[in-house]
């Protein structure tokens, strides 16, 4: 980031400002563990404050701002918060300054990154960006280097998780005519997929929600992009203790349930060859909401329909 941007950051934004200053007012001798909240929008703004600070590398280490633990000669600072129309815009700017000096490739496996629920993520986004701000050729095409392997090692998992749930998302009709699904993911990733659903069900009212990242997103036609709200405990419990389903919602379920039970090979229970097949490809913990798989579902049959049979010779 060039000495015209700090300036315009400094005189515009007083909230910026503060945190600026804030840092540059600590002892040198000190170290600085930098919360962020981990989101692309709280990662990448957290670096573009340690170059407005002049803060360099070896001096400050991004954590999370949740379980944040300082290590001996540290002290904590706060970040900017992510809610902030200033941290937005400050993250868009590094982000297009890191584009331009790397490549389109690098930012995205960047914003994946962010999506990890692994602790060490912020610092990894951290050294990631200034290696790639310090250096002339292309850092993504460089998988000896060890900042970028623990980069695209993050990456590699949140777009696994990603796939997982464009597979793995069941739907529901619900009372008001909407849909709506309960998907527990081991990445923030529903704010990357959700677009894949309003391109199947973009003439539909749709809801996902993620009870262990405490998010949901919503569509209707109307709009054009999904929503995406935080929520707290009470809110995510509320949601996913929706039992309004349409009228028929049992029905389909039970009938889906036994074409899954036909169209499936015998010898898949947990003492036969074919079910370590199944719980690599269809991990255990989201068979919960899999409606082909879920115990509620296995337990009830639909009235007026008839529970199927596997015929076997």
């Amino acid at each position: 980031m060039n000495t015209h941007s700090q300036r315009s950051f400094d005189d515009g934004s007083p909230l910026l400002a503060h945190a600026i200053r804030q840092l540059r007012e600590l002892d040198s001798s000190s170290n600085v563990a930098l919360t962020c909240e981990p989101s692309v929008e709280g990662v990448v703004s957290s670096v573009g404050l340690t170059y407005l600070a002049r803060l360099p590398p070896s001096r400050v280490r991004l954590v999370r701002e949740t379980g944040c633990q300082a290590r001996l000669g540290e002290v904590i600072v706060q970040g900017l918060n992510p809610s902030w129309d200033e941290t937005v815009v400050l993250a868009r700017r590094v982000l297009v300054g890191f584009e331009q000096k790397q490549n389109r490739e690098a930012v995205r496996r960047l914003v994946l990154a962010c999506a990890s629920d692994d602790p060490r993520m912020p610092e990894t986004v951290h050294r990631f960006m200034r290696a790639g701000f310090s250096r002339s050729t292309l850092l993504v095409e460089d998988p000896a280097d060890e900042v970028c392997h623990a980069l695209n090692a993050l990456a590699r998992q949140v777009d696994n998780e990603r796939e997982h749930m464009r597979q793995f998302v069941r739907f529901s009709r619900m009372a008001d005519g909407s849909f709506m699904s309960v998907f527990r993911p081991n990445a923030n990733v529903l704010p990357l997929t959700t677009g894949y659903f309003v391109q199947r069900l973009g003439n539909e009212r749709f809801l996902i929600v993620d009870p262990l990242h405490h998010i949901a997103t919503f569509y209707t036609p109307k709009q054009k992009r999904f929503g995406t709200v935080k929520l707290d405990q009470s809110g995510i419990d509320k949601l996913v203790a929706r039992s309004d389903l349409a009228d028929n919602e049992a029905s389909i379920q039970a009938l889906w349930q036994c074409f899954y039970e036909r169209v499936g090979l015998p010898g898949r229970d947990a003492s036969q060859r074919g079910y370590d097949l199944r719980t690599h490809w269809m991990p255990q913990r989201f068979w919960s909401e899999l409606t082909e798989l879920a115990v509620n579902v296995h337990e009830k049959t639909a009235p007026g329909v008839t529970r199927c049979r596997r015929i076997t010779s």
